[in-house]
């Protein structure tokens, strides 16, 4: 360009000496009628179509330089957006990988899951009947599917049995989900009667762990519940979604006996539906809903008040409390987000106020609002991408951790893929926080005075008032921020605490627990069934350090998720569907002194308990209060709701009330116990209370004799009662840690923020500091002052994120109703704590405050 100006100008000059100009005069005529070289040049270059993207490289080239000369003031940036960024992005890929994510079936939005719900429970399964009757109905609105989930002994034949989680499918379930088995077939037709069902398709990670992916396990032979099975399948390992099924071992056909076809009390059947495109997810509801009436007025002693609904498979993916939670991750996680960007925007408006002479020199010389702005942008941008690489790491890390952490019996993983969108959230956040920290020194330059900047000279750095407010305000909302996390993690560790302690109406020291499942082929009746029992309590009870042993369906720990509705003798019987319910529970005769479930009235179930003899019940205290108010229940009498002929049962006491460690409260309140031996269960708890030795001594013994007993008896979880409450509420455990780890975060964010202000503030406030100490002011009252501008700013904030504490403490108490919430106290030490902190932060500031040699301040000044 500059050769062709040149050009351009000789030739000019030429023609001017030809026409008798002289030589110096034609070259000076030539460049006055040219114009400037330089403004040309400049205005040429702006017509190319790549100024834009050299403009760009230069401001990203000076932004680099500007980062490089503050190497403190960069890291320091990256790090606290890396984990801010990071948290959000960790959070966002657990809503991703729960709720986002389509489950691994084809065409998953066309997939719908039936609910049967009752006036005790809402989310309620299906009896085989009326699974049946469905089958032969649907057949205009779309293909249907049912499976039971449940666990099974497993074990190769010579070897000892294990536990495994196994499921009874339907023939078409696969088919119906989209999924083909990676090896050998699918179910066939007949294949779902009684004595052809001994087949079954393993999920692949049982396939990886038992038989190390070898491709000759199809037609191998497993025991399975005592009986051998052949392997027909193997699936492949897209099913393998723990959201859904694939926590199942294994999969078994659903085959039904003659009994079990027409039973309508027993409710065990999970249902799913894939809607056909001729009819409307509305339609098909209404069809659903409409068959669910018809069984309730055709069947009331079963289906009385029962309702059906239909809602997308998708949304089952997680409980009730689920959906609450994951909003209240992402909404914590993005405080600390919040948080992050204040710090960042108080140090980079800082940062931008020491440079404010820089500005206005630039503004003054002609540089327009877009030349100030272009290179705080590419600051802030430059930031904000390597802080979202660091997320990336954040997220990674916290991706293989929750792995670890949720690592099942089986070897199920809970796996959070960092997949396109969870990448394309940590793009847009990283873009978000670049504008949300550097929008404050943008409006700063933008609103420099010059005259004034440029007559202080150094002292422009200051800042004024306006900018000092604005700093504070960051901070105060910092504190608030910092406030909610923190009585979040508070009300949930404290309730969490105090839930895993709840011994309300038994005890765990010195208790041993443990699952045994009695394989179907051995033990087919209620007689085999019951001889196992007395044997095996036998056995247990001579076992030195033994005080006690029992077996029941279920145990304090957990809710009983057996309801049965009952009529009362000598009251009028209340419509169907409406007659009180309670939670069964059939236990062994020492039941109560394994569990030191105190007994209030009457006496305990003894040995003449027994099949063929008198029913007899024993009631909680609660629902002696319920069914029978103030009158002695002893001597009353109970018929559960099975049909028209009812079988009483008189009740022989009355216990005290016991409550789950689960954070979820039960589907009813009543809890009513029965004798194992009038009610015998295949799969029971085993409960071993010990005396004069520590119940973990006794666990090979235990195992020991229940092999000897039967081989093909696995013992499932055999550990302390405390072991197992921990166990239970594992996952609430891993919910407590992600939201302590966030708290921290927070806090110390919070903190660093307190402690950059005001250090800040002290080196502006020097020589006001100096004129106080050479007026007669002592290092106590210039510390005291620090101190306390810094309180009052932590303390400010605080109160602010009262409210929202509160809003946080009453969501964590309607999302877990069944975890004691104490929010009050926890409040009042999350205030406390803050102001500690910020004491602290505001202590090396103050102390360098009173620390100012006055004469040498005020020589300089």
């Amino acid at each position: 360009m500059a050769e062709e100006m040149r050009f351009h100008l000789e030739q000019r000059a030429a023609d001017l000496a030809a026409d008798g100009v002289p030589g110096e005069e034609a070259h000076r005529a030539a460049q006055r009628r040219f114009g400037n070289l330089g403004s040309i040049q400049e205005r040429a270059r702006d017509t190319r179509g790549w100024c834009g993207l050299e403009r760009a490289c230069k401001d990203f080239r000076g932004a680099l330089h500007q980062l490089a000369r503050a190497p403190g003031f960069t890291v320091l940036a990256i790090g606290t957006l890396g984990l801010g960024i990071g948290a959000n992005t960790a959070m966002f890929s657990v809503l991703n990988g729960i709720l986002l994510k389509p489950l691994p079936y084809a065409d998953s939005a066309q997939l719908d899951r039936l609910y049967r719900a009752t006036a005790q429970q809402a989310d309620g399964h299906f009896s085989p009947a009326d699974w049946r009757d469905f089958q032969r109905a649907r057949a205009s609105y779309g293909d249907a599917a049912a499976y039971a989930a449940g666990h099974t002994s497993l074990s190769d034949p010579g070897q000892p049995a294990e536990m495994a989680y196994a499921g009874r499918s339907s023939l078409n379930l696969f088919s119906l989900l989209g999924i083909a088995p990676q090896l050998g077939r699918d179910f066939r037709p007949g294949e779902d009667t009684p004595g052809r069902d001994r087949v079954v398709i393993l999920s692949q990670r049982t396939w990886t762990n038992r038989f190390g992916g070898r491709p000759d396990v199809i037609g191998r032979t497993l025991r399975i519940d005592g009986e051998p099975h052949q392997i027909i399948g193997v699936l492949p390992a897209a099913f393998n979604d723990w959201r859904h099924l694939g926590m199942v071992d294994f999969f078994r056909p659903l085959a039904f006996t003659p009994e079990q076809a027409t039973d309508r009390l027993g409710t065990s059947l999970r249902v799913i539906v894939r809607r056909t495109p001729a009819h409307s997810r509305a339609e098909t509801a209404g069809f659903i809903a409409g068959f669910g009436t018809r069984l309730a007025a055709e069947f009331p002693a079963a289906n009385a008040g029962s309702t059906w609904r239909m809602v997308s498979l998708q949304t089952t993916v997680v409980d009730r409390q689920g959906p609450v939670m994951m909003k209240m991750l992402i909404g914590l996680s993005g405080f600390v987000l919040l948080i992050a960007c204040s710090n960042l925007a108080n140090l980079y408006l800082a940062r931008t106020m020491a440079r404010a002479r820089e500005f206005a020199v630039r503004a003054a010389l002609g540089a327009s609002r877009a030349q100030l702005l272009r290179p705080l942008i590419a600051e802030s941008l430059l930031l904000s991408l390597a802080g979202g690489a660091c997320a990336l790491i954040l997220a990674l890390w916290f991706r293989d951790w929750s792995a670890v952490r949720s690592t099942g019996e089986n070897g199920e993983q809970v796996f959070f893929a960092l997949d396109g969108r969870v990448l394309g959230w940590t793009f847009a956040a990283s873009l978000v926080t670049a504008l949300a920290f550097g929008l404050a020194p943008a409006l700063f330059a933008l609103r420099l005075d010059l005259n004034t900047t440029l007559k202080s000279g150094g002292r422009g750095a200051t800042g004024g008032r306006a900018h000092q407010h604005f700093g504070r305000s960051l901070i105060i909302g910092q504190f608030a921020l910092a406030m909610i996390l923190l009585a979040g993690a508070g009300v949930f560790i404290r309730g969490l605490h105090d839930l895993n302690h709840r011994r309300t109406g038994w005890e765990s020291e010195r208790l041993l627990t443990g699952t045994l499942l009695l394989p179907a082929a051995p033990y087919a009746g209620p007689e085999e069934i019951s001889a196992f029992h007395r044997l095996a309590l036998e056995r247990l009870s001579a076992l030195p350090g033994v005080a006690s042993a029992s077996l029941s369906a279920f145990t304090p720990l957990l809710n009983w998720p057996d309801t049965r509705r009952f009529h009362v003798e000598g009251r009028e019987r209340p419509p169907a569907g409406h007659e009180p319910a309670a939670a069964v529970n059939p236990v062994s005769h020492h039941y109560f002194d394994t569990f030191g479930t105190r007994l209030l009235a009457g006496r305990p179930f003894l040995d003449r308990d027994r099949a063929g003899a008198p029913r007899v019940y024993v009631i909680s205290q609660s629902a002696a209060r319920s069914l029978f108010g103030t009158a002695n229940p002893i001597g009353r009498r109970l018929a559960p709701v099975a049909g028209d002929n009812l079988v009483w049962g008189q009740i022989v006491g009355v216990v005290s009330d016991v409550r789950s460690i689960e954070s979820e409260t039960g589907p009813v309140a009543l809890q009513i116990y029965q004798p194992m031996a009038q009610d015998p269960q295949r799969r029971n708890e085993l409960a071993v209370r010990t005396t004069g030795l520590a119940p973990s001594s006794l666990v090979d013994r235990i195992r020991t004799t229940m092999a000897e007993l039967d081989p093909d008896l696995p013992v499932r979880r055999l550990q302390t009662a405390d072991a197992a409450v921990a166990r239970a509420n594992y996952q609430l455990s891993v919910l407590r840690d992600i939201l302590a780890a966030m708290a921290l975060l927070g806090l110390g964010l919070a903190a660093l923020g307190i402690y950059g202000i005001m250090a800040r503030t002290m080196a502006q406030r020097t020589d006001e500091f100096a004129i106080r100490l050479a007026l007669g002011a002592t290092i106590e009252n210039v510390t005291r002052m620090v101190l306390a501008a810094g309180v009052k700013l932590a303390l400010t904030g605080s109160v602010l994120g009262l409210l929202g504490a509160f809003g946080v403490s009453h969501l964590i108490a309607s999302s877990f109703p069944g975890m004691p919430v104490h929010g009050t106290g926890v409040l009042i030490g999350t205030t406390l704590l803050l102001i500690a902190i910020a004491l602290f932060a505001c202590w090396l500031p103050a102390r360098r405050a009173g620390q100012v040699d006055a004469i040498a301040v005020l020589r300089a000044e």
